[in-house]
């Protein structure tokens, strides 16, 4: 057994949850990475995952030499590049969290143009609104619309959108027309569970900074639902421009408080704290970073 692939396929294990699965990334057979992941265990003297006869779970130890073995297996791969003279092709598999609706609008279809310009590569997306552990649950990066709420995490901003106050033409008529901030307080308000924004609105009006405790009948923490309860007449909502610009092209939604400076919605890429950063990962962001403004700008 080589150490060295014995902990790729380790790290495949955590990542992919399955030892048929990891087995079938590192060219091996099934039978052979339960005795690779035997010897490891038997080498540390710790047990690594433990094996239930539904799905695995990575053991305290386990989650320790991910961490190590990631950052360890980056260096290792990153020297073996610079002997060769050069880094070649991108290689590598990239584990990714992205939130549902800007995910499936903007991220699923640029990270389908990095895979078809590096062959060599793959990607698991897996698409939810939680902030998830990115070391404990064996991520490479996170896509976050917001203010990130890992502190902890390495951060870069991929691109600026803005946000818009927005409420159907039914809403406005039956209930009026705010022409100041402070009259969001007689309205129904549709709260986000988004951390950065919540039910704090901080609006930039006429020379004045205001911050509205935003109240209504209805709160969620998806973005795309909020925008469906606008249209429908439940209230006004705080939501990124991407995603009304159709309902206020088709009058479905209306702006309110033109010319308000609202809370940005900065679209960043969260990668692991203190972890050396594996290169299909370095690439897939770099790539991210050039396409994700082009895209935002013409959505």
């Amino acid at each position: 057994m080589d150490r060295i692939d014995a902990l790729r396929l380790f790290l495949r294990l955590v990542e992919r949850g399955s030892f048929s699965a990891a087995a079938k990334d590192v060219h091996i057979k099934q039978s052979t990475a339960s005795k690779w992941l035997a010897r490891l265990e038997e080498e540390y003297g710790v047990a690594l995952v433990e094996r239930t006869t539904r799905a695995l779970r990575v053991t305290d130890a386990g989650q320790r030499l991910h961490a190590t073995a990631t950052e360890l297996l980056g260096r290792y791969d990153s020297m073996a590049e610079d002997l060769r003279g050069g880094p070649g092709p991108v290689r590598g598999r990239v584990r990714l969290s992205v939130p549902v609706v800007f995910g499936q609008r903007f991220v699923a279809p640029l990270v389908a143009d990095f895979l078809n310009e590096h062959p060599d590569t793959e990607a698991e997306l897996v698409f939810s609104d939680r902030y998830v552990n990115l070391v404990e649950e064996g991520f490479d990066a996170a896509i976050r619309v917001g203010v990130p709420a890992d502190t902890s995490a390495r951060g870069r901003r991929l691109a600026q959108g803005a946000r818009r106050l927005v409420a159907s033409p039914a809403y406005l008529d039956a209930h009026g027309v705010p022409s100041a901030p402070a009259d969001l307080a007689a309205h129904q308000c549709l709260a986000s569970g988004d951390i950065s924004l919540g039910d704090r609105w901080v609006i930039g009006f006429e020379g004045r900074t205001h911050t509205i405790m935003a109240r209504g009948r209805i709160s969620a923490t998806h973005a795309g639902v909020l925008s469906e309860y606008a249209k429908g007449g439940f209230g006004v909502a705080l939501l990124a421009e991407w995603m009304v610009r159709d309902a206020l092209e088709s009058g479905e939604l209306r702006t309110v408080l033109e010319g308000a400076t609202l809370p940005p919605a900065p679209v960043s890429v969260l990668l692991p704290p203190g972890r050396y950063t594996k290169r299909s990962t370095r690439a897939l962001t770099e790539f991210l970073a050039e396409r994700m403004p082009v895209a935002l700008a013409g959505c």
